[in-house]
């Protein structure tokens, strides 16, 4: 009975300790974003999906984990709704933590279109021009996302009006990665400065930047990078280490490439989850 007791008390110890460690460690590092003549390159992930709604974090919540993946701005892209995307405004100003930009992932079963920059939702009705314009008419911009063979939409007058598409995604299926690929080299034989775009599709996986865009900013802002992406300033970045886009652009973000996931206090990160597991483990078994 002793040897329960004490268990069970060592148990409660070690999952206090990491809950504690984990809190106190708890810091985004700070990022400054790199230079390269006269742009800032920023670091993106334009497709994010958040609570409430159909992601698992808050906006405020993703901002901090989107510090801890190396990046400089989010788009929070809920499908079909707008709530999430309306807490944005309310995030305090911060200078040194990314930029995080209301949008939504307009879902229609012939195609899936994200719109970033958005002040009010789109509705779902029409074609992917007919929506892509009333994207524009908000001053937001639109990205075709997963755009697979089987989305019907995707025709030349829909990647005409596409501000860009995503060429990096990480599908577990090379088939689509491969469509996602010639769907872009189509939009850019149709205009040949649409943005390629690499987005995570993060909803509640450790995944967040793991397919990235890095963006040629004038200024470090929700215009800069608005307007960046209208321009086609983009690098995408795949989770095989692949890039595609101007390769002057690309060979620009090779010599500048920023730092991906950045946690600070690694090994006491470590530990704290370590004790935490084996704290917890150690309650239920007991």
């Amino acid at each position: 009975m002793k040897t329960s007791v004490v268990g069970r008390v060592l148990a409660g110890i070690a999952l206090t300790a990491g809950i504690v460690i984990g809190t106190v460690i708890d810091r985004a590092p700070h990022r400054v974003p790199r230079q390269s003549g006269d742009y800032v390159i920023l670091a993106g992930d334009f497709h994010v999906h958040a609570a409430p709604g159909d992601g698992s974090l808050t906006p405020s919540e993703l901002r901090d984990e989107a510090a801890r993946a190396g990046l400089d701005v989010i788009a929070i892209t809920n499908h079909n709704q707008f709530l999430a995307a309306r807490l944005v405004s309310s995030l305090p100003d911060a200078a040194d933590e990314p930029l995080v930009i209301a949008g939504e992932e307009v879902t229609h079963p012939d195609y899936h279109l994200i719109a970033v920059g958005l002040e009010h939702p789109v509705s779902a009705n029409g074609t992917v021009a007919d929506v892509a314009r009333k994207i524009h008419e908000q001053g937001a911009v639109a990205i075709a996302a997963h755009p697979m063979h089987a989305f019907a939409g995707y025709d030349d007058a829909a990647l005409s009006a596409v501000d860009g598409t995503e060429v990096a995604h990480p599908e577990r299926l090379e088939k689509y990665r491969r469509e996602y690929v010639q769907t872009f080299e189509r939009a850019r034989r149709l205009k040949p400065h649409v943005a390629p775009i690499g987005s995570s599709d993060f909803h509640n996986t450790p995944a967040l930047g793991q397919c990235r865009t890095f963006v040629f900013a004038r200024e470090r802002s929700t215009a800069g990078v608005l307007e960046g992406l209208r321009a086609g300033r983009t690098v995408a970045l795949d989770d095989h280490g692949r890039m595609f886009g101007d390769p002057a652009l690309v060979e620009r973000v090779r010599r500048e490439l920023p730092a991906g996931r950045t946690d600070a206090y690694g090994s006491w990160r470590r530990l704290a989850v370590a004790l935490a597991w084996c704290g917890l483990a150690g309650v239920l078994l007991l």
